[in-house]
This record gives C-alpha cells, sequence and structure tokens, in this order.
C-alpha cells in the first residue's frame, strides 16, 4: 500500500527522490575526493619517505643532530619484526649536506637506505627518470629531478657533498650520479639524495649506526595499535616510537584544517536536505488528512497509520539513495585509476606547500555507508512531524477538511 501510495503523485514523488539524489551525488563526490587528496598527501609524503611510524633515539627528534644516532640492533629489529601488522624494518641514517656542482651549491637532504627493502616500501626505483637505481654495494647516488635541474646535473656527473659527520668529523667527498628520480612531493624532489646505507655510514664515520628504524605496516588503519605495542615494547629503553603525524604536523594540520571545512560543507547540504524532505513530508501528510480520517474512522489503528508514513518516506528516501549511490560508484571508480592533475594557479599553490597537484578519490565503502545513513537518519527525524499530526488527529475535524 506505501509503494502504491508514493505512485499516485508521481511529479512529487520524483522532485523529492530527485533531490536527494543529486543531494547525495555531490555528498559522495566531494567526501570521496576530499579523502582521495589526502590519501594523495600523505602516501607522497609519508610512505615515500618517513614512514608511518619511526624508532629514534630519545634525544634525536629534538635537534635532529648525526650525534644522537642509535645502534643498528637485530635485536630491536627482530622485537619490531615480532609486533603483529608490522611488514618490515628499515634502518635509515639522515642527514644534511652542502652539494655543489660546478659553481652551483644547495642544501640538501641526505637519505642512507637498504636500497632493496626500502625500494619494496617507496618505490622510488620506479619514478627512475634517467640512469639506473642503486644497490647496497653502489658507491655512487640516485638524485631527484629538481636538485639534479637546480644543479645542472645529469646521469654521470659527479656532485661535491660537505657535511659534517659523527662527533664532529669532517665529512667531505665526491659521488658519482647513478640516477635520476622524479618524486611527486615537490618539497622533496627539490632537495633529496638517497645513498645507499653503508656508503653515508663511510661518509659521516658512523658506522653500526642509524637516525632510525622506519616502520613499514600492513595498514594504515593499523597505526595506533602497532605504535601502542612498540611503545610497550620499548618501554624503559632510550627510544622514542613516533607517528607520522608527531613527525609531519604541517602536513597533519593541513589535512584537518581542510577536513572540517569540509564537513561544514556537509552539514550546509544536510541542512538543505533535511528542509527539503521536511517540506515534501508535510505537503503529504496535510494533503491527506481527509483520507487519514476516514482510514481511522473504519477501524484502521492510528500505530498503522503511522507505519504507512514511515514506509512511504523510506520508500522515496531509497529510490533516491540507491540511485544516486549507483550513479557515483562508477564515477569515484574512473577517478580513483585517473586523478586529475591540477593546472595554473592552483597547481602553484598546492606546490607551494610542498604537494603534489593532483586531486584523488578514494574507494573506502564507508564514504557510501557513512552518507546512506546520515540522510537516512534525517528522514526519519522528518517523520516526527506526520507522527505528531497522526497521533492528535481529531477524526471530525479531519472529514470536514
Amino acid at each position: 500500500m506505501a509503494w502504491r501510495n508514493i505512485w499516485r503523485n508521481k511529479r512529487r514523488t520524483l522532485i523529492a527522490a530527485a533531490s536527494l539524489y543529486f543531494a547525495i551525488v555531490f555528498a559522495i563526490i566531494m567526501r570521496s575526493m576530499q579523502l582521495g587528496t589526502y590519501d594523495i598527501m600523505i602516501n607522497n609524503v609519508v610512505e615515500s619517505f618517513s614512514g608511518f611510524i619511526q624508532i629514534q633515539d630519545s634525544t634525536y627528534w629534538l635537534d635532529k643532530s648525526i650525534d644522537d644516532m642509535m645502534e643498528d640492533s637485530k635485536s630491536i629489529e627482530e622485537d619490531v619484526m615480532n609486533v603483529q601488522g608490522v611488514k618490515s624494518v628499515l634502518p635509515r641514517l639522515e642527514t644534511f649536506s652542502l652539494v655543489s656542482s660546478g659553481n652551483k651549491t644547495k642544501g640538501a637532504f641526505i637519505q642512507g637506505i637498504n636500497p632493496e627493502k626500502d625500494d619494496a616500501m617507496t618505490h622510488i626505483s620506479k619514478q627512475l627518470i634517467s640512469g639506473n637505481y642503486i644497490n647496497s654495494k653502489s658507491k655512487g647516488i640516485v638524485v631527484t629531478s629538481g636538485l639534479a635541474s637546480f644543479l645542472g646535473s645529469r646521469v654521470g656527473d659527479t656532485l661535491v657533498m660537505i657535511s659534517q659527520g659523527y662527533h664532529g668529523i669532517s665529512a667531505a667527498d665526491q659521488f658519482p650520479i647513478l640516477g635520476i628520480v622524479k618524486l611527486p612531493s615537490p618539497q622533496l624532489d627539490n632537495r633529496l639524495i638517497i645513498m645507499p646505507l653503508e656508503l653515508v655510514r663511510e661518509f659521516t664515520s658512523a658506522q653500526g649506526l642509524v637516525t632510525s628504524l622506519t616502520v613499514n605496516i600492513d595498514d594504515r588503519a593499523n597505526i595506533e595499535r602497532i605504535t601502542k605495542a612498540l611503545k610497550s615494547k620499548f618501554k624503559g629503553h632510550s627510544l622514542s616510537v613516533l607517528k607520522w603525524t608527531e613527525m609531519n604536523k604541517t602536513l597533519e594540520q593541513q589535512i584537518a584544517s581542510d577536513n572540517a571545512s569540509g564537513i561544514i560543507m556537509l552539514l550546509i547540504l544536510y541542512m538543505v536536505i533535511f528542509f527539503g524532505i521536511l517540506g515534501t513530508v508535510i505537503m503529504m501528510t496535510s494533503e491527506r488528512m481527509k483520507e487519514f480520517g476516514v482510514m481511522v474512522a473504519v477501524g484502521m489503528k492510528r500505530i498503522k497509520l503511522i507505519l504507512l508514513m514511515l514506509l512511504e518516506t523510506l520508500f522515496i528516501g531509497l529510490v533516491g539513495l540507491l540511485s544516486g549511490i549507483a550513479t557515483t560508484i562508477p564515477i569515484i571508480l574512473y577517478f580513483y585509476s585517473h586523478p586529475i592533475r591540477l593546472g595554473g594557479e592552483m597547481a602553484k599553490t598546492y606546490e607551494a606547500y610542498g604537494l603534489e597537484p593532483l586531486l584523488g578519490f578514494s574507494i573506502d565503502p564507508m564514504i557510501l555507508i557513512n552518507q546512506f545513513y546520515s540522510v537516512l537518519l534525517l528522514l526519519l527525524i522528518t517523520l516526527i512531524y506526520p507522527v505528531l499530526k497522526i497521533s492528535k488527529l481529531n477524526i471530525i475535524n479531519a472529514l470536514r477538511s
């Protein structure tokens, strides 16, 4: 009966369903684009560089001094690997250096890594634009394209590097460029040099030492649990366990600020949806007061009448919601595989913050589920009006209306 009733006035039903349809399409696409763009930001800056979790000497993060390093202990690595959700442990030695080629000099960030293990997480070898990737025994370096362009260097050229070694030892040497990579993050692409871990140790006279152990995890959703387990495991040691949000507060704040504005936009959209649905429900109720009076007069219980209105509203809502979800799924799947690359001033703005100018899309099913239940909740709230009207229905007045 409820299904037949909503099609008695097809125009009203289609208008109400269409308003929900466009609202859910807009809400899902907007939220998917927001979360997908955040994922790109995090992957570019965190997954391909610092990792989601790092273990460091407790004094290192304050000054990031090369003198505050920790031992590259196999027992610590084994303890970390025993935590559920940890895929690998990547020892790293990071420092700063002046890099010179010809008459050009620039400050660069040096990252000493285990090339084979690190590449399984960062996939930097796939971003080579010329030359070859390094291995553990290489005596050369990989330079990012932005830095190479500034120095006017190519594969085969030699860079002179001057830095401070462990405990004030002077560090100076020259290294051939074996490969050039193009990183998605402009901030990293303009200043990063990647070297084999043992080569950086020789350069800085820091044998057997690392600045951090980067923990590669299976799922970002498990970061809190894994961090808590690692902190418990190393309690009492002179070690710190840091999440990416503690190491990159700027990116976290950018995401939190943008996310808050996105939620405000959704709330405004939901308010528009709510009043649109409420107007439809009020019309449906007011136009049918005589009908309700007749139905109650012939013996229909009010609770069944309320249930009938509930089903009618839900049917209209489901028509709009399900058709909207069916429309958005292929759209977000396409843009998930083909992110939108920005251009012009918008791209320059992104790059000024050290971010790749891409708008990505997320395929997290919770986006669809959250929007579905949010709108469904609004539908249920609008039913307060017909419930009150039917519960206080005066049969005589209704029949005269």
